[in-house]
């Protein structure tokens, strides 16, 4: 009897064990709270997450039931997103999508079930919380693989600036070019010269193209788990794993290792076929297990080298004296695009000199095309084709073009396919980010069906990199690899670039897809996949529209002179701006113009409003335009006939001092000229020297707000 009781409970346990009911669960408390850290010697005031920044590393193994209780004691809301994770939609943790904010002073807890094995992340989905420090590891141990390194190492990568957040979106949304000033990498026609890049500078001028940054912020000091250095012991000939997990808001980074080539083993904790790298560029919000060998008496630095060549951080491994890794060469920023790649947005007829048609084309049997635009034509299934960022020695791109799966991924055939192309454009001076033209609080969902093959086609128009993660999926990235390509949830479209993704669609409700770029996201780079049939959550319905509100930003741009004052202030949304232009001398002599401006895009805006004068009043409708060679271009009907145009440019001829002048056409005043100088002294302020028709020469500042 005994030995039937045993057998009966062993053959239990095995049942159990095999459908999770006995999985172990894992707890954790996460605590959110604002606390002053030292980061790289100085004081930093950062949202933590348990006193540190980074938060702490979350381990679990394959199997278990993850249960998280994430504590906000901060003044605002909160939440988590578990970056890679497959779990319920309601546990995703992106605020007014799957999941409520967690408010001031409350708890939410999350419970899924572990089903993956790998390296992952965490970090907030409310507004800019990434960029001040809300945002950690997780390591998830397979049941039964044996460790493939003597050490295993979390290695968070990330980046800090002095300036809050919002003040870093505030200065890229009003057109500034400080923090390219900040790094020295504002293009000028001095530095054209210097650099032999005058025909670069020349053609992007014809394009009225604002500058290729290789990135958009200037930071401070750059990370390695909350650190610009991180160290780890290990002995001679020790074999390291170290997870590299790429947790910057606007940063890429070059990977390099002092010891020798480094060994991928897995991206984005799925495993890859091994792949030995000297160098290799890193998206923002990807991850890559790294095999690292200790090769001697020496500590050797991994050295993470932020892409736009302003900083870096390391991580030291071994003992003994410091073996640096080789340096990355710096961007040349007046050959970073290959403009005969791109089309002229004044003639869009006129193609750029790139193939299309790169790759097999899909087989169309069983896809429905109700997904697609009328003029959304079916693409290759290839990854490649037009590319216009020109490859550079020692800058090489990422790794996806040798990444292999060990085992086939193919997607199930015989399923009905919906096929979208998602174009990634951009407008770097008033920093708007868009996905087929239109920003998340403009656009509609993607939709897909359960049981469907959906591919994503993404064209990247713009001259910067696009980091697309798609929340609640592994997608394949269709790189050459046929029924192994990778799997990945994170994706780099270079600029340039066209990539194709291809996933199950096996889920259920809305799930998150957008540009990992923090300030990219929260201007309007983003898309929900939305599975038809699925109904909003009731604790979600009331709070919805706030996943699409528009921000509003304001800012001013004050000419103080000897003479006069003029300038401009602005009150802006994505598409409409109350504007308040004004010049005024120190006799009562005044222009001030009050308008509503509708942007239609880059290179064109409408206007209505009023203009007033110390001798007339009027109404007033026009445009303003952007025309070749960089021409900023007014022109307005008044409703007392007056016809007013105006023609202005702008020459850097270094990174802090360049020229400017303006002519204005007046059918019932007298015609104005200006010219003067300006120097960049900080972000706020600049000295100006200014001649004016009609109000004479002077000399002031420039205050920025």
């Amino acid at each position: 009897m005994l030995r039937r009781v045993c057998l009966l409970v062993g053959w239990f346990a095995v049942v159990a064990h095999a459908t999770g009911s006995l999985a172990a669960e894992v707890s954790y408390d996460l605590t959110l709270k604002k606390k002053t850290l030292q980061i790289g010697g100085a004081p930093a005031d950062a949202m933590t997450i348990n006193d540190g920044l980074p938060g702490p590393t979350l381990r679990f193994t394959e199997g278990d039931h993850a249960i998280i209780r994430v504590h906000n004691q901060m003044p605002v809301g909160a939440s988590i997103h578990w970056h890679g994770i497959l779990l319920p939609n309601s546990q995703d943790g992106v605020p007014f999508l799957t999941t409520p904010p967690i408010m001031p002073g409350t708890m939410r807890e999350f419970r899924f079930p572990i089903i993956q094995s790998g390296t992952y992340w965490y970090h907030s989905h409310t507004k800019l919380q990434e960029e001040q420090g809300v945002y950690g590891s997780i390591v998830i141990t397979p049941r039964d693989t044996p460790p493939q390194a003597d050490r295993d190492y979390v290695l968070v990568l990330s980046e800090w600036s002095n300036d809050p957040p919002s003040t870093i979106m505030r200065t890229l949304k009003r057109g500034s070019d400080w923090y390219a000033i900040k790094k020295r990498q504002r293009q000028s026609l001095l530095g054209a010269i210097r650099h032999g890049g005058l025909r670069s500078l020349w053609e992007r001028s014809i394009r009225s193209m604002p500058q290729a940054d290789v990135s958009d912020v200037a930071y401070d000091r750059f990370l390695a788990n909350g650190q610009p250095v991180a160290t780890l012991d290990a002995a001679p000939g020790e074999t390291v794993r170290v997870r590299v997990i790429g947790a910057s808001a606007a940063t890429y980074y070059y990977l390099s290792y002092a010891g020798g080539p480094m060994r991928i083993v897995a991206a984005d904790g799925q495993d890859v076929v091994p792949l030995e790298k000297d160098r290799f560029l890193m998206a923002i919000a990807e991850t890559y297990d790294l095999l690292l060998r200790v090769p001697g008496d020496r500590a050797y630095e991994l050295r993470a080298t932020a892409q736009d060549g302003s900083g870096h951080s390391s991580l030291f491994i071994g003992r003994g004296r410091r073996v640096l890794a080789p340096d990355v060469p710096p961007p040349d920023i007046y050959s970073l695009i290959d403009f005969e790649m791109m089309p002229s947005p004044y003639l869009p007829w006129r193609k750029p000199a790139m193939d299309m048609d790169a790759g097999k084309p899909m087989d169309m049997q069983g896809m429905d095309m109700s997904g697609m635009k009328a003029n959304s034509m079916p693409m290759p299934a290839m990854s490649g084709g037009m590319q216009m960022e020109r490859p550079q020695s020692g800058r090489p791109p990422t790794p996806y073009a040798e990444l292999r799966a060990p085992h086939p991924t193919a997607l199930p055939a015989g399923r009905p396919v919906r096929e979208y192309e998602l174009v990634l454009e951009g407008d770097m001076e008033r920093y708007v980010w868009t996905i087929n033209g239109e920003t998340l609080s403009e656009s509609d969902d993607l939709l897909v069906r359960r049981g469907e093959n959906v591919r994503f086609i993404l064209v990247n128009k713009t001259m910067m990199h696009h980091p697309m993660h798609l929340h609640g999926h592994f997608f394949r990235v269709v790189n050459g690899q046929g029924d192994y390509a990778p799997l990945k949830h994170t994706v780099d479209v270079d600029p340039g670039g066209r990539t194709v993704i291809e996933f199950a669609a096996d889920e259920e409700k809305d799930w998150f897809f957008h540009c990992h770029v923090l300030y990219h996201l929260k201007s309007g780079m983003a898309r929900v996949v939305h599975y038809e049939g699925s109904e909003v959550s009731a604790d979600l319905i009331g709070i919805r529209p706030n996943l699409y509100r528009d921000s509003v930003y304001a800012f001013a741009h004050v000419v103080l002179l000897s003479q006069m004052t003029d300038g401009v202030a602005v009150v802006r949304n994505t598409r409409n701006d109350g504007v308040v232009e004004w010049e005024y001398d120190w006799e009562d002599r005044y222009d001030i113009s009050l308008t509503y401006q509708r942007y239609v895009n880059r290179l064109f805006s409408l206007q209505a409003g009023g203009n007033f004068t110390d001798e007339s009043q009027r109404g007033i409708f026009g445009f303003r335009g952007l025309l070749p060679l960089e021409f900023d271009t007014a022109f307005w009907v008044g409703t007392d006939g007056n016809v007013r145009t105006e023609v202005g440019r702008e020459l850097v001829l270094t990174s802090r001092f360049s020229l400017f002048g303006s002519y204005e056409f007046n059918s019932k005043e007298t015609d104005e000229w200006v010219g003067g100088g300006e120097f960049v002294v900080t972000r706020w302020l600049s000295l100006v020297g200014q001649w004016h028709s009609e109000y004479g020469a002077g000399g002031g500042v420039t205050l920025r707000f």
